[in-house]
């Protein structure tokens, strides 16, 4: 497991390491520098010429660090200063001291400096960053990722901010980020992956008492632990007690919505899949898919209340036919998972309920809220709160770094990929959530294991193909393989 913890959780932290276990700052920047140059080297073993580009605080003092550990291994090293060294103080001056002692002496950043250099450490700034990078620091940020070295970044890419994943102006792109004492929720989610690459992490030995204060805002699990979350299925087991599922959508023109949200129903374990959807769909649905029960807006209330679980909005769409279903199935006791059109219709009607999953991406979260996309984007665990604490129940906001949420605990989602930004990939995952709720898992460990079963399954695929080969129809199947993989090794 994962814990992941804001910048203000970080440095508290850290400051009850140095004032209470009497931990010196400077050992820990000493620390953080050893085990970035160590990561360096096993990362770059040829490397010979590096540039270190440093700021003037804490984070620059961690280069400084670094640049010792380098030049003393017999790398050639120049450090690049972004400031005034009289600005450089504490444990940072102690590191520059160190370096000038050495015969290593910073300079002005200058291009010149970039010649004939195969890796580039970034100690400009770290997670306390709170505005926009402009001016000339923006200039040589763009100058340093244009060069296509390979880039190191000291706790988290410049620019980066640390606790939302957003870009403050513009950050430094990093090959491998090497982060200390905790894990940073930005390093995960939105922006935060393809800026930082690699991620390696130290908690520079600090005892689990330092973090005994503090709590995570996030966490995240392995795929197996969320597999073992789901319930055995006894040798005596039939098709009534392996769950059943009521799945409504598939208006006209979009009959595949609701196909691919059954078909992942029934490859993760769901034992009947029933459907309501338009009635010159029934015929082709059960001939493409046999298993599959169809059945029209009339027979709502029947086949409702067998069900264990209602998912809707598939292939909903918003006209009468649409607005009735949904109003049928909220009006319903069942618990519920809402998709797509469903969350567009709550969005015009809101209403708070705790027995739902509501899986938004962020175009239908900004709705949901009153807001814009990009509001979504630069704060996604503050979105997510916002949508739990209005809408209730378990909140699932897909995206790079999906975040799961039920109003107390939080899990953040680290796999997946681009190739999975397909249409009907929402609808799988619909039908698997949908799934593991008829089997009989509660709210949130549903969500979560079918979150991060969808987008193991996805990278599973990437690597199989590419990523630009990634269907959801295979992917429903993957996630299957994927479950039989972890029966027979559990």
């Amino acid at each position: 497991m994962m814990q992941l913890y804001t910048t203000q959780s970080t440095q508290a932290i850290e400051r009850f390491a140095i004032d209470q276990q009497s931990i010196p700052g400077l050992l820990l920047m000493k620390r953080a520098a050893y085990f970035s140059y160590q990561t360096l080297r096993r990362c770059y073993p040829d490397s010979q010429n590096v540039l270190v580009v440093c700021g003037t605080g804490n984070n620059g003092g961690d280069g400084l660090a670094l640049a010792q550990y380098a030049l003393i291994d017999g790398c050639n090293v120049s450090i690049a200063l972004l400031g005034s060294q009289d600005k450089i103080k504490g444990d940072a001056q102690t590191c520059l001291q160190e370096c000038l002692a050495l015969g290593l002496s910073p300079q002005p950043f200058d291009s010149t400096l970039l010649e004939n250099v195969d890796t580039i450490v970034d100690a400009v700034f770290g997670t306390g960053l709170n505005q926009p990078v402009t001016g000339e620091y923006a200039e040589i940020f763009e100058r340093l990722n244009e060069t296509h070295t390979p880039i190191l970044a000291l706790d988290i890419p410049s620019g980066l901010q640390a606790d939302t994943g957003n870009i403050l102006g513009t950050a430094i792109r990093a090959s491998h980020t090497c982060t200390f004492i905790t894990h940073k929720p930005g390093l995960y989610t939105y922006l935060g992956p393809e800026t930082a690459g690699k991620i390696h992490f130290s908690p520079l030995f600090l005892s689990q008492n330092n973090y005994a204060e503090q709590s995570p805002i996030a966490e995240s699990h392995s795929l197996k632990y969320w597999l073992n979350q789901l319930p055995k299925t006894p040798a005596s087991s039939h098709k009534g007690t392996r769950g059943t599922l009521l799945l409504i959508g598939g208006n006209h023109h979009m009959m595949g919505a609701i196909q691919l949200a059954s078909l992942a129903a029934l490859t993760t374990g769901a034992g009947l899949v029933k459907i309501i959807t338009q009635p010159d769909h029934l015929t082709a649905l059960t001939q493409a898919q046999p298993e599959l029960m169809t059945y029209t807006e009339h027979e709502f209330e029947q086949q409702a209340a067998t069900a264990n679980v209602i998912g809707i909005g598939p292939g909903l769409d918003q006209d009468d036919w649409a607005i009735d279903r949904f109003h049928d199935a909220l009006n319903h006791s069942s618990p519920k998972v809402l998709d797509a059109d469903a969350l567009n219709l709550l969005a015009q009607s809101p209403q708070q309920q705790n027995h739902w999953v509501l899986t938004p991406h962020p175009g239908e979260a900004a709705r949901l809220l009153g807001t814009s996309t990009e509001t979504i984007q630069s704060n996604r665990i503050e979105a997510i709160k916002r949508l739990q604490q209005k809408y209730g129940g378990v909140i699932v906001l897909k995206g790079n770094g999906t975040l799961v949420y039920d109003g107390k605990q939080m899990e953040l989602c680290t796999a997946g990929n681009a190739g999975m930004a397909v249409g009907g990939m929402g609808d799988v995952l619909t039908g698997a959530i949908t799934s593991f709720i008829a089997q009989g898992m509660a709210l949130y460990p549903a969500a979560c294991l079918a979150v991060s079963l969808h987008a193991h399954s996805g990278d599973t695929l990437a690597n199989q193909k590419s990523q630009a080969g990634v269907i959801p129809s295979d992917l429903a199947l993957v996630m299957s393989q994927l479950l039989s993989y972890a029966s027979k090794n559990s």
